[in-house]
């Protein structure tokens, strides 16, 4: 064996990833994660009748009022080409491939300022915490926000590299093809371009103006923006906001957020200034990934915060923990190179506590991945048996999509009704004081998945949230405790 060391690194890094796909696997179902998903299943749908123009029309055009998703309808286009049958978990998993490429920039930067190999093993540890990937088990989430941090840290490490500047400036033109937040990275390489006296400048400056103008093309705004106030209290707002963001990295809680973010936050700027004093470009690798996050985080504050209810409780979503991760994956990696602190102690001690926090966070993660898989069964059942969904809206568009499209078949995961033959019995849920618009959630003391029977006909499933002990139902949703039975079924 010439060099057991870097057998041991790649083993550990493999075992790792490894585990990340696993879970995938064990925990994902052919079915979506959530509404947004069948925007996807209804783009495969429908490829094979696009004309030249249609396929142009339909891949640009906005999801959800202002994102342009380019990159991911792209990449259901290359699936369409190799596959006839839509699969929500074989496309999740696929997509979920683009996150091993990033390892490849941090060796290099890692190898090239000397830094020891074996913090290799806690970044990728990191990266694939199983408790910061949830919104990778969703599919929207992994090829519209993981791709887009992934398109990131790579264009920022060709930006941090002279020898690949050029490609780092150029691409960084298409980064809002992934993400709407690609718009807030054009400005941060224009500055870095201004700071380095390059002679693209201009050039790069109106190329940047006209992404900015081919992107609104047709835009059209919500007819109710969530962010009002004043302009003092919107910046305020926002920066707070950007702050919160990149704190609930550690805790979904305002004030420990808040706390945690502004040291995050002043090790940032830390950062930046060493960099100038330096010019180590791991630090501006870095640093630009940092200040991108905050600056992701200032958008959705922007976009769906309440700055006249101080409501930030959206930067706690669990469809953003890619974003946490990443920036505490890349503090990680900034704090460990020479050049930014000076240390008295082998800064291998660092992984200490980093360990400690993968561990953590995979001891948390499996009872929400449990409820996931839970959640998944309860709603693939409830579009089988029942044409509803007790979570998000489902409308003959979906049900159609699911049933009539050919692009799609149900998994085996779906309940058999015939198989439960248990009694139902009559069971008494609590109702809980309300927490989200349009929905109730009832208190359980059992777990598993509640079938709801009605005159002795099944009416619809509801799974069981076994960290909160309550289930969840949207209120137009007919439901009636008192005039209903219930059967319990075990967790899967």
């Amino acid at each position: 064996m010439k060099n057991p060391q870097k057998v041991l690194i790649l083993a550990a890094c493999s075992c790792i990833i490894l585990a990340h796909f696993y879970r995938l696997s064990t925990y994902l179902i052919n079915f979506p994660n959530w509404g947004d998903d069948y925007l996807f299943l209804a783009y495969f749908t429908d490829l094979p009748r696009f004309s030249g123009m249609e396929f142009f029309q339909r891949t640009v055009e906005f999801h959800s009022y202002i994102h342009r998703i380019v990159w991911p309808r792209l990449f259901t286009a290359l699936y369409a080409a190799f596959r006839s049958e839509f699969d929500f978990k074989e496309l999740t998993i696929l997509a979920n491939l683009f996150t091993i490429s990033v390892i490849y920039p941090l060796a290099k930067l890692l190898k090239q300022h000397h830094v020891n190999p074996w913090h290799l093993i806690v970044l990728v540890g990191l990266i694939y915490a199983p408790n910061g990937n949830l919104d990778n088990f969703a599919l929207i989430g992994v090829l519209q926000h993981t791709t887009s941090l992934v398109f990131l840290i790579w264009i920022s490490y060709w930006l941090s590299d002279k020898k690949n500047r050029s490609w780092g400036i150029w691409l960084s033109l298409l980064y809002p093809m992934f993400s709407t937040e690609g718009l807030a990275f054009i400005p941060c390489v224009l500055l870095l371009i201004i700071y380095l006296k390059d002679a693209r400048v201009w050039l790069y400056g109106l190329c940047g103006i006209f992404v900015f103008y081919v992107y609104f093309i047709g835009y059209a705004s919500p007819s109710t923006i969530p962010s009002s106030g004043s302009l003092g209290a919107k910046l305020f707002f926002t920066v707070k906001g950007a702050i919160v963001f990149i704190g609930a990295a550690v805790k979904k809680d305002l004030t420990i957020s808040l706390a945690v973010g502004t040291i995050f936050f002043i090790n940032s700027l830390f950062i930046l200034l060493r960099y100038h004093q330096t010019k180590n470009n791991s630090l501006l690798f870095s640093a630009l990934i940092l200040f991108q996050t905050m600056a992701v985080g200032a958008m959705i504050t922007l976009g769906r915060g309440n700055a006249q209810a101080g409501d930030l409780g959206v930067l706690f979503s669990e469809r953003f923990s890619t974003y946490g991760i990443v920036f505490l994956c890349i503090t990680y990696f900034a704090v460990i190179q020479p050049s930014l602190y000076k240390l008295h102690f082998e800064r291998m001690w660092l992984a200490i506590p980093a360990l400690i926090w993968i561990g953590i966070s995979t001891v948390v993660a499996v009872p929400k991945l449990g409820n996931l898989k839970n959640r998944l069964i309860a709603d693939v059942s409830n579009a089988y048996h029942f044409n509803t969904n007790t979570s998000y809206r489902m409308e003959e568009r979906e049900i159609k999509l699911l049933k009539e499209s050919g692009n799609y078949r149900f998994p085996t995961e779906v309940i058999s009704l015939k198989m439960n033959t248990a009694k139902p019995e009559a069971i008494s849920f609590p109702i809980l004081p309300a927490y989200e618009a349009g929905i109730n959630e009832f208190s359980s003391k059992v777990t598993g998945i509640l079938l709801v029977e009605k005159q002795n006909k099944p009416q619809l499933f509801l799974p069981i949230n076994s960290l909160s002990h309550s289930f969840k139902i949207k209120k137009d949703i007919p439901f009636d405790q008192k005039m209903s039975r219930f059967v319990v079924i075990p967790m899967q």
